[in-house]
């Protein structure tokens, strides 16, 4: 019975952190900084330079497409600050 109870915090927790990440990128500005967040803790490219790329992409169009790593959805209709 205990481990469901945890197993059941787990997953709360997991998707409270899911849901204020989703919710703070309404802008380009604050895409980029979830993509530096990202991209630090992941480790995988030191000068997070696809961050910026997303960033001009962003400011370009209002849109911007995630990487594969954190589900690939396009986000759109972002405010282009």
């Amino acid at each position: 019975m205990m481990k469901i109870g945890i197993s059941y915090g787990f997953a709360l927790a997991l998707l409270g952190a899911l849901a204020v990440e989703a919710s703070a990128q309404t802008s380009c500005s604050d895409f980029y900084a979830i993509c530096q967040q990202r991209c630090v803790a992941s480790g995988s490219r030191p000068d997070c330079s696809i961050c910026k790329e997303h960033l001009r992409t962003c400011r370009r169009t209002g849109c911007v497409t995630e990487g594969r790593r954190w589900g690939g959805k396009t986000l759109c209709n972002l405010k282009k600050s």
